[in-house]
């Protein structure tokens, strides 16, 4: 497998999560999570799994000049925010979050053997699991189906990140005007 992050050392894991998690770093550590509000926590995670998406894409999957680690770290990036989005919109009490949550897992489904073709299995209650023997010597070509700049499951996958992304700021709103503070909506 191949790709290239265009830089020359391999970047990690907890790098693109970082990455991803750039607006909100908290959601980011598992040991933070629990402090932040379920609008708060909804809402980072969407953002980072459009995050991870948009960086997958941005690799050059046409590109045979590294070992594939840095595609490795960014998809295995990829599930961990994947898992986050689900876990957060499932748990935050909002109906239109557990709905976008419920048509990510059916995305997921529908690729299911696509998934798998690239060492990627999606479990019974819809998150997504790893083989890292199977992900690190996946074939570039079955990448580049799921997460190429036209590919269906990314485009897909990002829309729904979107719309909860916008539900998840609803929420936060109300956590906030629930709580009795004002908010300053103008700019």
């Amino acid at each position: 497998m191949a790709a290239t992050a265009n830089t020359a050392t391999s970047l990690s894991e907890s790098y693109y999560l970082r990455s991803f998690y750039k607006s909100n770093r908290d959601a980011a550590t598992t040991s933070k999570r629990g402090e932040l509000s379920k609008g708060k926590l909804s809402q980072a995670d969407a953002q980072a799994l459009r995050a991870a998406v948009r960086g997958l894409r941005n690799f050059d999957l046409n590109d045979d000049t590294d070992d594939g680690s840095d595609i490795y770290a960014s998809v295995s990036a990829f599930l961990k925010t994947y898992n986050n989005a689900l876990d957060s919109s499932n748990n935050s009490g909002n109906y239109s979050l557990q709905r976008y949550a419920k048509q990510l897992k059916n995305l997921a489904k529908e690729y299911a053997d696509e998934l798998k073709d690239i060492g990627i299995t999606v479990k019974s209650d819809g998150t997504l699991e790893k083989n890292d023997n199977l992900l690190k010597t996946a074939d570039v070509s079955d990448i580049r189906e799921l997460f190429g700049k036209d590919a269906a499951f990314a485009t897909r996958s990002s829309s729904y990140a979107k719309h909860m992304n916008t539900k998840a700021a609803d929420l936060i709103y109300t956590e906030l005007t629930q709580k009795g503070k004002n908010i300053n909506l103008t700019l």
